[in-house]
């Protein structure tokens, strides 16, 4: 409990960068389990696919963050931002191409996006929290 204050005060350590990467790992997994019982197995497929490319880039992002911090540049952060952003779209299109009949499109949208719901849900507890504080 300690260590979801830290986080939601906005004392990012190395306990919030594994508490981010796996709760997007677990909320893409949820996602996926139950989009395969209420929905179809082709949209739980392109939300795995899609969640594994947002976890994957998850990583990527913190370890460019500690290359420029380290640095002290930013070219290091944008040069590995750069990098995986056309890794991603060779992935999403090559996935296209070439295995279309087994996800849904839609279902790799809704993975794609399950960092950047993981990013902002963080933020509103963040916020929720600050404003609890300031009341207190």
């Amino acid at each position: 409990m300690k260590g979801l204050v830290q986080i939601l005060r906005g004392e990012l350590e190395e306990d919030f960068i594994r508490f981010f990467i796996g709760a997007g790992w677990l909320s893409m997994a949820l996602l996926a389990l139950v989009t395969s019982f209420l929905y179809s197995n082709e949209a739980a497929t392109g939300i795995l696919l899609g969640g594994t490319i947002s976890g994957l880039n998850s990583i990527g992002l913190e370890k460019d963050c500690r290359r420029a911090v380290r640095w002290g540049s930013m070219a290091a952060y944008f040069g590995g931002m750069s990098v995986r952003m056309a890794l991603i779209a060779l992935c999403v299109t090559v996935s296209f191409l070439f295995f279309r009949e087994y996800f849904s499109p839609i279902g790799l949208f809704v993975g794609l996006s399950v960092g950047v719901v993981n990013f902002y849900i963080l933020v509103l507890g963040m916020v929720a929290y600050k404003f609890r504080v300031k009341e207190a």
